[in-house]
């Protein structure tokens, strides 16, 4: 009896959970908020009076978003994101952090798929500060570069819904608005206005509905191009451009 009584007691503890998760992957078509961590990629490629300098390197962070864009159906879809990351390697520092949201139109091709169309703005801070940088006849110098720029951005999405997992890719471009940035140079420095540039970004992003202990898992591989270019009126800045390429891996717990 005891042996009978455990195991209709663990049956039912098995059903109970299947039954939350098929509940959660039913139910999850509003907003959820997804926490985790970030691991990317980057190329820079850093030119001061048309002497370049490259440098790669690896950077870890955090990132945090909430709304529908990856479990709503047709409508109204939207998602709030903010992110940080930071790496300090050999004579290459970098700080990043993101605040954008994203407002959009989704409709429905089948039962399973979906398409929409993005709209969106945002703030981005970043900072390079690099030792030892060829500068020719003028020799070496430590070179930092701050920027600040709000920007706009608009994209297309296609979704792919199950009842175990949603599948997204996102492409797009973000326009940068009135951008500045602060050029240090050995012991001179100088506040310039940046030249307003189309930036790529693309993302494939898998949700577990299911994941862990059914607990839901997200997924994002994601690439994105960052260009800034000083404009010319500024003597010390004078053609001088940064061009940064990133490609990361995001992993979440969905709630």
């Amino acid at each position: 009896m005891r042996i009978n009584g455990l195991t209709t007691t663990t049956a039912a503890l098995a059903l109970c959970l299947a039954g939350t998760s098929q509940a959660f992957a039913q139910s999850a078509t509003g907003p959820i908020s997804t926490i985790g961590v970030i691991g990317s990629h980057n190329q820079y490629k850093l030119t001061v009076n048309d002497e370049s300098d490259k440098e790669r390197l690896n950077q870890g962070g955090l990132y945090y978003t909430f709304g529908n864009k990856l479990t709503g159906q047709e409508g109204f879809i939207y998602q709030l994101g903010i992110e940080g990351q930071y790496r300090d390697k050999d004579d290459v520092e970098y700080l990043s952090a993101r605040a954008d949201l994203d407002l959009g139109l989704r409709a429905a091709l089948s039962t399973n798929n979906y398409v929409d169309l993005i709209v969106g703005g945002g703030y981005d801070w970043g900072r390079i500060e690099q030792d030892d940088v060829d500068l020719g006849l003028s020799g070496d110098e430590d070179v930092k570069l701050t920027t600040r720029s709000p920007f706009a951005k608009a994209g297309v999405g296609y979704n792919y819904l199950t009842p175990d997992y949603t599948v997204r890719l996102e492409v797009g471009a973000r326009y940068s608005i009135e951008a500045d940035s602060k050029l240090k140079v050995g012991g001179e420095s100088d506040t310039v206005d940046l030249k307003d540039k189309v930036n790529p970004y693309g993302e494939l992003t898998v949700l577990w509905n299911k994941g862990i202990n059914n607990m839901p898992i997200s997924t994002s591989l994601y690439y994105t191009q960052t260009r800034y270019e000083l404009d010319s009126n500024s003597e010390l800045a004078e053609n001088s451009k940064l061009k940064q390429e990133q490609v990361g891996l995001k992993v979440g717990l969905a709630f």
